[in-house]
């Protein structure tokens, strides 16, 4: 075979095997889970009237949070957990120690029973700033769980603790903190 025709075939196929590199490395690249395939249209089912009147049943069983049913709840939360997620979580942001100092968000080293949005040397939310209510277990519960939607206007950004265990071990390591630093 002559030179010009040996270049020829041998330029095709690498022309062809550069194509095949590039579809492999391409799907490795770029191919979705089968498990992670987006549906394209959903069904939506009616729920039978006797689903209704169970969903209805199980919410009227479950309790309303109240300060009774969290100081219930508290007595079961466990402090060092809830001191291991302050630390991972929320220590970047806010001081939980003695003497009071601010960081990006105010020191919580005091903050049960403090009244919302008026501790010194800190510039809050007006949202925060207007409320006439104190850090009590409740604010705290409801603010941590959903800060944006409890407080519409807070400059906090952490969207929330949503694990209503590691909820509640956060709040009673506030509240026992709280009163070990008033001390």
């Amino acid at each position: 075979m002559s030179s010009e025709l040996n270049q020829l075939l041998c330029a095709i196929l690498s022309a062809f095997l550069v194509y095949l590199l590039a579809s492999f490395f391409s799907e490795l690249i770029y191919k979705a889970d089968e498990k992670k395939k987006i549906k394209l249209s959903y069904f939506i089912e009616k729920p039978e009237q006797d689903d209704l009147s169970n969903k209805s049943k199980e919410t009227a069983e479950t309790p309303e949070i109240t300060e009774v049913v969290l100081n219930q709840l508290l007595e079961k939360a466990d402090l060092k957990s809830g001191e291991g997620f302050v630390n991972k979580n929320c220590a970047s942001c806010h001081d939980f120690n003695m003497p009071i100092k601010n960081k990006i968000g105010p020191s919580l080293a005091t903050i049960f029973n403090r009244k919302i949005g008026q501790l010194e040397n800190y510039k809050y939310s007006k949202t925060l700033f207007n409320m006439n209510k104190e850090w009590n277990i409740l604010n705290l519960y409801y603010f941590l769980e959903k800060p944006k939607e409890w407080a519409k206007g807070t400059k906090m950004s952490y969207r929330g603790i949503t694990d209503s265990s590691k909820l509640l071990n956060t709040i009673k390591f506030l509240k026992e903190n709280s009163l070990k630093n008033e001390d």
